[in-house]
């Protein structure tokens, strides 16, 4: 199951029963592997008052309390870790969001701080850091996001990322932070330790990431002892610009329309062998006028389930026009 933000945190990022019980229930279940969701490396990381944090020991015993609740239930516990950047609201930290460029986030808005060599090399020491209490935690996997337009995909982009130091520039410098960030989390968890990282292949505004931008940084990153994942949202798309919207009466393959909604409404297993699949394990639906990522590639059972969450959003806002992104919503509603 793919990191998905519960809300289930406190204001303090600290673990509740409620928590708990949510991963309880996604481990029951049946995915073989459950990604807890983005947990914020520094106090300055965090994008929402509810995101679950790991940049201090005190944090520990709460995610190893997830760690050992997924192991109950027979799976994998793995856990991301995540730098806001410049997508973190200066009301949540109280400071401005820290950026690859002094080029505020779109929806956003507001001042940003650039980070300086010394700022660099402090986020980097504290994936590290972060990394090693996911290790202690219990978890056997661990994810670096670096997707969604968040401080790791700020600097692999050149829309967001103008710098002209080793930081910017051309494709090996936008990826030396990515690299020295999966170095130093590799060095802190040892040569065995599975690592995955999240990117946005493909970022669609001008200046973003292209898929074949994405292969070659993929190819500076891999040798370094990571795996990857292709993230199904697209960064700046979902956050960073307005989200377009067509109305259904519009699209131009109803029937395509036709049989997903039947498949929602049913939770049946999916009938659907034609829909498309490629390499990010997502499914748009732009024409549709239901702009919805939904993860397909981990297990059938997950992707019911989201699916299950997208048709209730549907039912109740009774209207044409609407977007869902997967990384908005937990799966808070599904019993085990």
């Amino acid at each position: 199951m793919p990191g998905l933000a519960s809300f289930l945190i406190e204001d303090d990022g600290s673990v509740t029963d409620k928590t708990i019980e949510h991963y309880r229930k996604r481990a029951a279940g049946g995915p073989a592997m459950v990604i807890v969701e983005a947990h914020a490396v520094a106090p300055e990381a965090i994008v929402s008052p509810h995101q679950a944090r790991i940049y201090d020991d005190r944090f520990t015993e709460g995610i190893s309390r997830i760690a050992r609740v997924i192991k109950s239930e027979g799976v994998i516990p793995a856990l991301q870790i995540h730098h806001g950047g410049r997508q973190v609201p200066f009301r949540v930290i109280k400071q401005k969001p820290y950026a690859p460029s002094p080029l505020p986030c779109p929806t956003i808005r507001g001042d940003v701080e650039p980070l300086t060599h010394e700022g660099i090399q402090r986020i980097i020491h504290a994936f590290g850091d972060c990394a090693e209490r996911v290790v202690d935690a219990g978890f056997e996997l661990l994810e670096i996001h670096g997707a969604h337009g968040y401080l790791i995909n700020s600097f692999l982009s050149r829309f967001s990322n103008i710098r002209e130091d080793e930081y910017g520039g051309d494709l090996t410098g936008r990826s030396r932070f990515a690299l020295e960030i999966i170095k130093e989390v590799r060095k802190r968890v040892g040569d065995a330790f599975p690592l995955s990282f999240k990117i946005s292949a493909q970022e669609f505004v001008s200046g973003g990431l292209t898929t074949e931008e994405s292969i070659e940084i993929l190819k500076i990153l891999v040798p370094a002892g990571m795996k990857f994942e292709v993230a199904p949202e697209v960064s700046h798309n979902f956050l960073c610009l307005p989200v377009e919207q067509l109305r259904i009466a519009e699209t131009s393959d109803q029937n395509h329309l036709q049989k997903f909604l039947a498949f929602l409404a049913t939770g049946a297993p999916d009938p659907w062998v034609e829909r498309p699949c490629s390499a990010n394990k997502g499914l748009y639906l732009r024409q549709c006028g239901i702009r919805a990522a939904l993860f397909a590639g981990y297990n059938d059972l997950s992707f019911q389930q989201y699916a299950h969450h997208v048709w209730r959003q549907h039912l109740r806002r009774q209207r044409d026009n609407w977007a869902v992104s997967s990384c908005q919503f937990g799966l808070n509603e599904f019993e085990a």
